[in-house]
């Protein structure tokens, strides 16, 4: 009985748990601004009035309009603009709180044709006022305080136009069902027609908050000028779009091949072109190959172009010519990459360590492992002539007589290591067997001769062994190669 009444207060806590983190939530919702995102659909021009020649002209300007609105990413609402989607949204809160209000009093009103017994009805009654009372004070709730609207929504074009799909426009008082059905804030369309070999273009966009075409505008222009005219045209769009005068960005990089990203966006190299931008800070990067990379922010103000050079400082490099004197042709690599054949100049990053390597035609391979102009290993060798740096690599080495008498010291102190092991478990085993019979016989005159030749014959193999070890170091030493061979400059 005790575990059923724990397991269900358990699972009353859980529930009231449950509860209270629905009401968290619900809280965090309310406070979130509403119409978070102004979207705008382009419609389908009508170029009906123009001849067919010209016709693909209207293609060409709703296309360039859209790629142009793609850059732009917000639009600045005025109070007007606010109040309707304020003034909607709490219309439709309100509506579902009166309409649950009604709805409850309507059915107080039915307790009194029911025909219950009087206990019964003062029971009901008594829960349907308490359930009243909850719901007018949830409707002066609502009536006191109106929803929050973004005062920044995020532009963007609607998914159709993203698509590359373009719908006809609507009817005349179909408008606001189009901007529903599009799921639209707004809708832009626009007529070509032509006027004395040229092209008139009327625009219109209509807004869902002014129930009519809020904007206005047209442009007369020839083909030759189609160009300068989609550039006017967007510049006015832009400030229409946006309810502001956006800005622009412009940067330049140097060197010419450096990747400049704004707001974390790959925008081009060397020069971006003007890139339409919300008033505010714009974050700018710029790197380069071998160069130190850049990034700052940038403050951009309302209606204006803000032009940015950025000359980035090359890091330190290490140039030189990679060769193989008696194998011309040979390829060089830098790491796994094919960078040429030799000869070759090689410029590399002196803070980072780079490996280089050449294959010739018959595959022998030398290689280096280079950093700030200094060989640090390999088969190679770097020469400094008349301030030139080379890189001369070996596939293959001549052993000199240095190198021989190191190997004949190596050889010898092997050898004689081994012979050591073998000695020394021989003179134990005679010395053992010679102290056993002096033991049992007592002719200590020839066993004691083994046993003091036993201990004779591994100390001298001890020791041997020691001096080669000693010859073999010094050797070593001796005839150790520098890490770095740069010989004498050239006096011719």
């Amino acid at each position: 009985m005790k575990s059923r009444f724990f397991l269900l207060f358990l699972l009353f806590l859980t529930a009231l748990n449950g509860l209270f983190a629905f009401g968290k939530k619900q809280k965090e919702a309310e406070k979130k601004p509403l119409a978070g995102e102004w979207t705008l659909c382009i419609t389908a021009f009508d170029v009906s009035n123009i001849s067919p020649a010209w016709q693909t002209a209207g293609d060409t300007i709703t296309r360039s309009i859209a790629a142009y609105l793609q850059n732009l990413d917000f639009r600045f609402r005025g109070e007007e603009e606010s109040a309707y989607y304020r003034d909607y949204a709490w219309a439709k809160s309100r509506a579902a709180a009166m309409e649950a209000l009604v709805n409850k009093r309507n059915e107080r009103d039915t307790l009194l044709f029911r025909g219950d017994p009087e206990w019964k009805y003062e029971k009901d009654l008594k829960a349907i006022d308490a359930a009243i009372l909850v719901l007018e004070k949830n409707v002066a709730a609502i009536e006191a305080s109106a929803p929050p609207v973004e005062g920044k929504p995020v532009f963007k074009l609607s998914q159709k136009n993203l698509s590359g799909v373009f719908p006809p426009p609507p009817l005349q008082g179909t408008e606001n069902r189009f901007c529903t059905t599009e799921k639209a804030d707004a809708f832009l369309t626009g007529t070509l027609s032509e006027y004395y070999g040229r092209i008139y273009i009327d625009l219109k966009m209509y807004t869902r908050y002014t129930g009519s075409y809020s904007y206005k505008d047209s442009l007369l222009f020839s083909t030759e000028d189609l160009n300068k005219a989609i550039a006017e045209i967007t510049d006015h769009l832009a400030r229409a779009v946006s309810d502001t005068y956006p800005s622009a960005i412009l940067v330049r990089g140097n060197p010419a091949g450096a990747m400049i990203t704004i707001d974390g966006i790959l925008t081009g190299q060397g020069e971006t072109e003007p890139r339409v931008h919300s008033p505010g800070t714009a974050k700018v990067a710029v790197t380069a190959d071998n160069h130190i990379s850049s990034s700052f922010s940038v403050e951009l103000k309302s209606g204006e172009l803000a032009e940015v050079s950025v000359d980035l400082t090359p890091r330190g490099v290490t140039v030189f010519d990679a060769d193989v004197s008696d194998k011309p042709g040979s390829k060089v690599f830098l790491g796994s990459l094919y960078v040429g054949e030799t000869p070759l100049t090689l410029e590399l990053p002196k803070s980072e360590s780079a490996y280089v390597s050449v294959e010739t035609p018959e595959g022998k391979i030398g290689s280096m492992i280079i950093q700030n102009s200094s060989l640090v290993s390999g088969k190679a060798q770097l020469y400094t002539l008349d301030d030139n740096v080379k890189a001369d690599f070996f596939t293959a080495f001549p052993i000199s007589e240095e190198e021989k008498m190191l190997e004949n010291t190596r050889k010898k102190f092997y050898s004689t290591y081994g012979i050591f092991w073998f000695v020394l478990p021989a003179a134990l085993l005679a010395g053992g067997i010679a102290e056993t019979h002096m033991a049992i016989y007592q002719n200590t005159a020839t066993w004691s001769l083994l046993r003091t030749g036993a201990n004779v014959a591994w100390v001298a193999a001890l020791g041997t062994t020691f001096y080669q070890l000693f010859r073999y170091v010094r050797a070593s030493e001796a005839v150790s190669t520098p890490i770095v061979k740069i010989p004498p400059k050239s006096n011719e």
